[in-house]
């Protein structure tokens, strides 16, 4: 079955495809590294992972054009596989089809967003990263839109979430090697510049004495800004034993349920609240229906990636049908709830625009609860 799609998404992914066509539709392109013809000659295929994202991606999003139809909004979605590679996104922009463009969502890839910058420009037409974060990004496109918060922001979003419900935080950032360690090391420590001391920056070694830094006068927030299994688990052992220090907190990252070593029953004497941009609440109606309608349509659950599709191309779609091309003046600053997460873009120094939503979770018997 699986074979089957990947060979009709082959054709379809070059062709035009109109939704509830009249006199004026939206022009939309879709462009990813779906890899089609790669992986159906190997599905072992180096970028077969990502191939495979943004085929659950594009499903999502083909719900979304179902209900955008209903609505009786007007769709022409155009799809591109760029292939992961450069060269093929700069024969794509010469396609009539593409340049008939009023919204690309894609590439991907940072490389493929550099491809696109000028065209986007020279043609008033903003593109958006769907799926990945570009923490070091040196893009200065006022057309570029990440619908993903990248990891300062999660820094940022953090401290203003601890600061502003907590006039007397002690903040202690502990990390690892690992990138989201490095790069929140580094933006913490800045904060904590900026914050005269109140947030203190250590990297993790085994004899780290918590006690040095925790103070009982007051309330203590521990970021552990690590991914690395063990410094994970051996910190939270540390934090546990330090479970007498008053008002401790802890804060931690969605990436460690992805492992199978996570020792759950310290979590939740931890205190922990999980930063994620990604949360479903499955007890509502609206993700029932996407879910059943999913399941028709796909025969399997939707991935994250899936509910990105679908909540991204909604959102973009009923901002564009309403502003055009200037649709990012409908969704600055002006908080979108979605499937899988709200949506707040907020204009950057350089002109782009950024998503600098993130879910705050507690871990609470075993489960998730979302606390913002």
């Amino acid at each position: 079955m699986r074979y089957i799609f990947l060979v009709s998404l082959g054709i379809i992914i070059w062709g035009n495809t109109s939704f509830a066509q009249s006199k004026k539709s939206n022009n939309v392109s879709l462009l990813l590294p779906f890899n089609a013809k790669q992986i159906i000659s190997n599905p072992s295929y180096k970028d077969a992972e990502l191939g495979n994202m943004c085929r659950e991606y594009y499903q999502g999003a083909l719900i979304a054009l179902d209900s955008c139809e209903k609505a009786n909004i007007a769709v022409r979605l155009t799809v591109f596989d760029t292939e992961n590679d450069s060269l093929t996104v700069l024969n794509i922009l010469q396609k009539q089809a593409f340049k008939e463009s009023e919204l690309i969502i894609g590439p991907v890839k940072q490389n493929g967003n550099i491809v696109l910058s000028d065209f986007c420009e020279q043609n008033k037409i903003f593109h958006v990263s769907p799926l990945m974060t570009f923490s070091k990004s040196k893009i200065d496109d006022p057309y570029w839109v990440s619908a993903n918060p990248d990891l300062p922001v999660y820094a940022k979003f953090i401290t203003k979430h601890i600061t502003s419900t907590d006039s007397n935080a002690q903040i202690i950032v502990i990390t690892d090697k690992s990138v989201l360690g490095r790069t929140l090391f580094n933006t913490f420590k800045q904060l904590g510049i900026d914050k005269k001391g109140k947030i203190k920056t250590v990297e993790f070694s085994p004899d780290l004495d918590l006690s040095h830094y925790t103070k009982n006068d007051m309330n203590n927030h521990i970021i552990v800004a690590a991914l690395q299994d063990r410094i994970v688990n051996a910190t939270l052992r540390k934090i546990n034993d330090t479970i007498t220090t008053p008002n401790l907190h802890t804060y931690g990252f969605m990436q460690w349920f992805d492992s199978k070593t996570i020792e759950y029953r310290i979590l939740e004497r931890c205190n922990l609240k999980i930063i994620s941009p990604f949360y479903s609440d499955y007890s509502r109606d609206d993700v029932k229906k996407f879910i059943t309608k999913y399941r028709e349509k796909f025969y399997t659950e939707p991935t994250e990636a899936a509910y990105k599709g679908y909540d991204q191309m909604l959102m973009l779609v009923h901002a564009m049908n309403k502003q055009g091309k200037q649709l990012m003046n409908e969704l600055t600053e002006n908080t979108q709830q979605m499937l899988g997460t709200k949506y707040f873009f907020v204009k950057q120094k350089n002109g782009s625009y950024q998503n600098q939503f993130l879910n705050i979770l507690k871990f609470e018997n075993y489960k998730l609860i979302p606390i913002n």
